[in-house]
């Protein structure tokens, strides 16, 4: 059997996402709003390229509050769909969305910003743009509750 060199030769930290636990854990959708902006700004930094397709990039707020009517949130940064290919500059362009699952997973999103990376990024960056975003969730649960 091949040993596994535990060197790392590159020099380079592989810690992933910090785990939440306690006392760093969002206890409402406005706490949540403000780290999941914070935090997506800097992954999308690093994670979403220029041009070309990518993996969606999010941050999760599972609920537990039980007068809100959604089970999670989700904040994120998604290509654009297949169905819009034959738009100018598709792959340059990238979706800031909002979503909300109710209990019984039945989604409701509302798409933020289109753009560029450049400009995904200026919008999350805004000074009062996570209270925009718990606006968003807010809204997104009362469509939800209506349904």
């Amino acid at each position: 059997m091949t040993e596994i060199n535990q060197i790392n030769q590159n020099k380079i930290n592989f810690k992933g996402a910090t785990k939440m636990n306690n006392e760093n854990k969002p206890e409402t959708v406005e706490e949540f709003a403000n780290t999941a902006v914070k935090s997506l700004a800097n992954r999308a930094e690093r994670e979403v390229p220029q041009n070309g397709d990518f993996a969606p990039v999010s941050e999760r707020y599972v609920n537990h509050d039980p007068n809100i009517y959604a089970n999670e949130m989700l904040l994120q940064v998604v290509p654009l769909p297949p169905s819009l290919k034959n738009e100018p500059n598709y792959n340059k362009l990238r979706y800031l969305q909002a979503v909300v699952k109710s209990p019984i997973d039945q989604p409701a999103s509302s798409i933020l910003k289109c753009g560029t990376k450049k400009q995904i990024l200026e919008t999350l960056n805004e000074k009062n743009f996570s209270q925009r975003v718990a606006a968003k969730f807010d809204e997104l649960t009362d469509d939800l509750r209506m349904n």
